[in-house]
């Protein structure tokens, strides 16, 4: 079930637990957006999922990087 979209070809993390999670995205190697845009950040997000109004993402910050990110499988 999906909760909520954060638009970006990005990979991304997250730190469940029990204080506010936050979700980390990083943009993927090799991909353009929709912009055509090849700037590449790690983002940071608050994941709030006690909100009255359903799930909200609030920004924690950005930070723009030399490097992309890859996605790996664990098996």
């Amino acid at each position: 079930m999906k909760l909520k979209e954060i638009p970006r070809t990005a990979t991304f993390a997250w730190s469940p637990g029990q204080h506010l999670p936050i979700i980390a995205t990083g943009t993927v190697a090799g991909a353009l957006d929709e912009s055509f845009s090849n700037t590449t950040d790690l983002e940071l997000f608050h994941l709030n999922l006690k909100s009255d109004s359903g799930v909200e993402l609030q920004s924690a910050g950005a930070v723009s990087s030399n490097a992309r990110f890859v996605t790996h499988k664990v098996v």
